[in-house]
């Protein structure tokens, strides 16, 4: 008896032992280097479902207590995989690297990682490869040399961006998903916004309203942090210099323990400033500033979902030293404007159920901006502080997108909301404090006809606090009849309720005169594209081309407009117009061989400022050209890669206001910003398996600074009127990259 008792046990022991032992392991092809976080999805014989991701040590235990089953397992950079499994059997796999799909899938405006062939938008990705080639600190800098975007400057307030001719407010610059706050005349300082942590940056344009909501009229960017980690312990440290004194040093470090990463990346930027105003010293068109900011996150698998934290910290000051006052020029007054811009963010993203996806976000956006005036005397350095003033905005926002996808499925359904409420205090706001919220839910289907034509209409509708907000209906079409060739077409209306410093935001001083205008309508609009694309392979041959026209139509869009003319300045007030109309249309054309990529593009943008009914010469469209020219050779062999950018931008329309003697009062006229090229060039070489990468950058060469203005100012800023010439680019430099990359399995 003793003896039978002892045989249960030890068998009791060792089935134990053996379900304990029974792992499934995933590894990269070459080399046994564990993957973590690869997605695991179990179908049994009698249909039950398991999903699971890996550990730190790229495994998971069988979950089978009986019989056979089939395995599927992805991963980003990886091929997927298909195989089969049984009870209490231990498996390895080892994936095959691809790094060309995870810039294949997209995740903006769907949710779910989405392979762009697949998605009914036109996105753009911009790579880390092509980051790194232009030597781009920021997203101003990478921006450049993009088709159908064209970057603005101001002195103090920083870069903007037009896309498709529209730009300003109506422009939703996002990380993961998460507005950017800070708007300074209407625009995100792009410059602020640095590279140093970024995957990839997705573009779509025209308007993503029914997602996204308001500013997202005229076209979303979307930048995506690195949040894969693949060994115990990686990261890098960076080192820039620029000829025109550009210092810039950051770093990242990132580890993985279970099911847990965690990453911390920061560095500080340091711009000397440029002019090219030789005879004043102290005064530069570009002004010097001086940037930290800082990247935490957080990620934790749970089951099939991941939670993630992540906080970002920007600190930025930027000087304005003033030119030496008349009669003795022994004072001038200068100016420093801090900025301080903090996000902190919850995300919970995966499969809550087989094919029930949910992905939500909750976040918090703080933005302070403060200007301190000083009275300095140039012979004792003494300084007197004579004016200051602090605003200061937050926003408290929460989305969550519900998607319904079965793989086989000809019926997808994503339903989500968004809940927005934002505040702004200060001197310079009218009443010192004003708060604004919005609540919208929105729905959409795709349905998949024949395997060839996917038709998707989806809608927004909510409330606005002080506007009311109309449906926002939208409609997306993409039919695929052969293999390589897609057409996509798309109907959307837009709508966007004036902002907070639109309507109580009073900006006066040396430079600027604009005031907000509480009775302000909103903007509605309507968007029509249609993109025509064809892509193949043969052989060594990699090829497409791509057609696109786009038609944008809005309503009341608001413009700041000159209402008084002062000795100093003329006074801009944000103002209504009567309607705003851009036509265009766009030629891409890809070409690779082998080690070799060519691609060309032509875009010719039309433009209608129109002001009122009766206002001669605003009703025929201007139009202006771009081209736009890239060619990529990597040197397999010795790890190198040679890229050479060339963008061409042709001469704008703009308004200006010009005092009129007959009428004794400002009248609005349209002139011409003139046309300018950009060329850069960049080589990278890597060295010791790739753990060091260093780059050689020629930035515009053809040494573009100011641009020639026809006629007074350009009406998207508030500046006082006097100098034609807008600086544009800082002239010809030349840079220097040097990049450690660490990893410890």
């Amino acid at each position: 008896m003793n003896r039978i008792v002892f045989i249960i046990c030890l068998f009791i022991v060792w089935a134990e032992i053996s379900a304990q032992t029974s792992l499934l392991q995933i590894f990269e092809n070459g080399q046994k280097k564990p993957l973590f976080g690869a997605h695991v999805f179990i179908e049994t014989a009698d249909g039950k479902k398991i999903y699971d991701i890996t550990n730190a040590q790229g495994e998971l235990k069988n979950p089978l207590s009986s019989g056979k089953a089939i395995i599927h397992i992805a991963h980003l950079g990886y091929k997927s995989l298909i195989d089969t499994i049984e009870a209490g059997k231990s498996y390895s796999w080892y994936l095959v690297e691809d790094p060309v799909t995870l810039n294949d899938y997209v995740v903006t405006s769907h949710a779910v990682p989405t392979r762009i062939e697949e998605s009914v938008f036109k996105i753009r990705v911009i790579d880390q490869k092509r980051i790194q080639a232009q030597g781009s600190m920021n997203l101003r800098d990478l921006l450049l040399q993009e088709m159908n975007i064209r970057i603005t400057q101001d002195p103090v307030l920083g870069s903007g961006i037009r896309m498709q001719g529209v730009g300003g407010e109506n422009i939703k610059i996002m990380i993961d998903g998460v507005p950017v706050i800070g708007r300074l005349d209407g625009n995100i300082d792009l410059s602020q916004i640095n590279l140093n942590n970024i995957e990839k940056v997705e573009i779509i344009d025209g308007p993503s309203s029914v997602t996204y909501g308001t500013n997202a009229l005229g076209g979303v960017i979307n930048l995506i942090t690195k949040k894969t980690v693949n060994h115990k312990l990686e990261g890098n440290l960076n080192a820039f210099y620029e000829t025109v004194g550009n210092y810039n040093v950051d770093g990242r470090i990132a580890s993985q323990f279970g099911k847990n990463n965690l990453q911390l990346s920061g560095g500080r930027y340091f711009f000397d400033g440029f002019t090219t105003l030789d005879s004043i010293r102290r005064y530069q068109q570009w002004k010097p500033k001086e940037q930290y900011f800082s990247d935490l996150q957080y990620n934790r698998g749970i089951g099939s979902l991941n939670l993630r934290y992540s906080g970002n910290f920007l600190h930025e000051i930027l000087e304005n030293k003033g030119a030496p006052e008349s009669p003795f020029f022994v004072t001038a007054v200068d100016q420093y404007f801090r900025t301080i811009r903090t996000q902190q963010n919850l995300f919970l993203t995966g499969f809550i159920k087989n094919h029930h996806h949910l992905d939500i976000t909750a976040s918090y956006s703080y933005f302070n901006r403060s200007r301190q005036s000083f009275k300095k005397n140039l012979v004792t350095l003494d300084k007197n502080l004579f004016d200051e003033n602090i605003d200061v905005f937050q926003t408290w926002m929460s989305r969550g997108i519900y998607n319904y996808r079965k793989k086989d499925s000809r019926f997808h359904i994503q339903a989500g909301y968004e809940v927005t409420f934002e505040t702004a205090q200060g001197e310079r706001i009218v009443n010192n404090f004003q708060w604004m919220g919005d609540v919208a839910g929105f729905v959409g289907a795709e349905w998949i006809i024949a395997k060839k034509l996917l038709i998707k209409p989806a809608v927004r509708y909510g409330y606005n606090t002080r506007f009311a907000m109309p449906a926002v209906p939208s409609l997306h079409v993409k039919l695929s009849p052969v293999k390589g060739f897609d057409l996509r077409a798309s109907y959307s209306r837009g709508f966007r309720a004036p902002s907070l410093k639109e309507l109580f935001f009073e900006f006066v001083d040396a430079n600027h005169n604009l005031h907000g205008n509480p009775n302000l309508r909103a903007e509605n609009s309507n968007h029509v594209n249609a993109i025509f694309s064809y892509s193949g392979e043969q052989k060594s041959w990699i090829y497409g081309v791509s057609l696109t026209g786009f038609y944008n139509d809005i309503h009341d869009q608001i413009r700041s407009v000159a209402v008084a003319i002062t000795p100093d300045s003329n006074v801009y007030r944000n103002e209504n117009i009567t309607r705003f109309q851009s036509l265009g249309g766009q030629v891409n054309i890809q070409l690779g061989y082998k080690d070799f990529q060519l691609g060309a593009g032509f875009v010719y943008t039309g433009i209608i400022n129109g002001i009122n009914d009766s206002a001669a010469g605003q009703n025929v469209f201007k139009f202006y050209p771009e081209l736009q020219t890239t060619a990529v050779y990597d040197f397999r062999r010795w790890g190198g890669r040679f890229t050479l950018l060339v963008k061409y931008t042709g001469a704008q329309p703009v308004l200006y206001t010009q005092y009129d003697p007959e009428t004794q009062g400002d009248v609005i006229k349209e002139g011409n910003i003139d046309g300018f090229t950009i060329l850069d060039i960049s080589y990278l070489q890597y060295f010791f398996k790739k753990r060091i990468q260093v780059g050689l950058f020629g930035k515009n060469l053809l040494n573009v600074t100011n641009i020639q203005q026809t006629q007074g100012i350009s009406s998207g800023g508030a500046h006082s009127s006097g100098s034609a010439f807008l600086p544009t680019l800082w002239g010809a430099t030349f840079g220097i990259s040097l990049r450690y990359n660490f990893i410890v399995n």
